[in-house]
């Protein structure tokens, strides 16, 4: 069944396509364009915000359905949900993904008062290459050379079947996976000069900015997951783990790549409502 706005709760605020940097314009694909859907639930607020960072290589995927589906189950608990969309690599190679993500939340903070968001209390979940980008925003990046967006820090990243590090020696990749395949689009795409180089890999990875500042971590990584193996996502764990980080890693024995359904939702839920409702709300 096919979720649908009619289903939000009623007085759900709704606010669809918003450009979140003047003249937005979408690429070779509607999706790779720099927009956001913002749902706020009725009330006086202000409301913790959860930004949706969609998967597909970075090259494919869009903001919906699933930012639709994210605020049914997040919007009767109080929190906003905020959908981002980003520049997909065939029109703007990385980081431009995770700069139009710092973007997007910049905007959410600068224009929180006027949605009734709390600009403290933000938390982000992704998916794959969207959760790449979530564990980038928790990391912070910092030295890593991207564009400076003002964005400031996220308070809790929930990482479903993450790519945590890209370089495929470090990783280490299994040479039947995409990192190795250079007719991928991953490999086409992703790197500016259109094939894999190990140094961008690296600055590009989460992993290579792990700190004891970053905020609290859900990882869930499928057992069966043929996309992206296991063995970086635990090191990442214990690395953040070593480092001080609360970092809870799930592995999931029926999933494969995709860990998006009915039990991590409610997981994911849980996990935003003690870590985000644990941070005092914004006072008027």
């Amino acid at each position: 069944m096919p979720f649908s706005l009619s289903q939000l709760p009623p007085g759900t605020c709704c606010v669809l396509d918003q450009a979140y940097i003047p003249g937005s314009q979408a690429g070779h694909h509607p999706d790779s364009i720099q927009t956001l859907d913002l749902f706020v639930p009725a009330g006086p607020g202000p409301f913790p915000v959860i930004l949706w960072i969609h998967g597909g290589g970075w090259h494919s995927g869009g903001k919906q359905p699933e930012g639709i589906e994210l605020a049914l189950k997040f919007i009767p608990h109080g929190f906003a949900v905020a959908a981002i969309g980003y520049r997909l690599t065939p029109d703007a190679p990385f980081p431009s993904q995770i700069e139009d993500c710092g973007r997007a939340l910049a905007w959410l903070r600068r224009h929180a008062a006027g949605h009734r968001l709390d600009p403290e209390r933000i938390g982000a979940v992704g998916h794959s290459a969207g959760a790449h980008l979530c564990a980038l925003l928790a990391t912070g990046t910092a030295g890593a050379g991207f564009a400076e967006t003002g964005a400031g820090p996220i308070q809790a990243a929930v990482c479903w079947s993450p790519p945590f590090d890209l370089d495929r020696e470090r990783g280490p990749w299994p040479k039947t996976m995409f990192a190795w395949n250079p007719e991928d689009k991953f490999s086409r795409t992703f790197f500016p000069g259109g094939a894999y180089d190990a140094g961008f890999a690296r600055r590009a990875s989460p992993a290579s900015y792990v700190h004891g500042g970053m905020p609290p971590m859900l990882v869930v990584h499928g057992a069966r997951d043929t996309v992206v193996p296991f063995a970086p996502v635990e090191a990442f764990a214990e690395q953040a783990k070593k480092a001080g980080v609360d970092v809870t890693l799930r592995i999931d024995p029926e999933r494969g790549h995709d860990t998006m359904n009915e039990a991590t939702k409610e997981e994911a839920l849980q996990f935003f409502m003690r870590v985000l409702h644990s941070v005092p709300a914004l006072q008027d």
